[in-house]
């Protein structure tokens, strides 16, 4: 088993190398956001740069959780994007379709180096009043 200060090392290493793209789906509370703060307090130590797009439905906790993070890291670029159901695979499309374009706004070759899904949690019956349709 790896050791917790050898991920911490590693995590560091990773955002000295170059500027980071991070995505988190499930990003407003728990292992999102807490992943997001350790992925912040890493860049803060020395990073080339840090660019992360939180999804989720919960406007309020994505701007503490921005304010919290920019307070550890204050160069950080990190937006939210709201969607109401991410279970909904149109849903999905939008989002990662507006974070293409903001990544192409922002650089040529736009990339996402870290992607984080942590939303929900397992869903052990059928859905109820979703539409079968995607």
């Amino acid at each position: 088993m790896v050791g917790l200060d050898d991920v911490h090392a590693s995590n560091t290493a990773l955002v000295q190398r170059q500027p980071l793209v991070a995505v988190f789906f499930g990003g407003t509370s728990g292992i999102g956001h807490y992943t997001l703060r350790a992925l912040a307090t890493a860049e803060a130590k020395g990073g080339k740069g840090f660019r992360a797009y939180i999804v989720g439905r919960n406007i309020k906790a994505a701007e503490e959780i921005i304010a919290e993070c920019r307070g550890i890291c204050p160069n950080a670029q990190i937006r939210f994007l709201q969607t109401e159901d991410i279970s909904l695979i149109q849903n999905v499309n939008r989002v990662c379709e507006e974070v293409i374009q903001m990544e192409e706004k922002e650089q040529e070759d736009p990339r996402i180096d870290y992607l984080m899904l942590s939303q929900g949690g397992p869903i052990f019956q059928p859905r109820k009043g979703a539409p079968n349709t995607i």
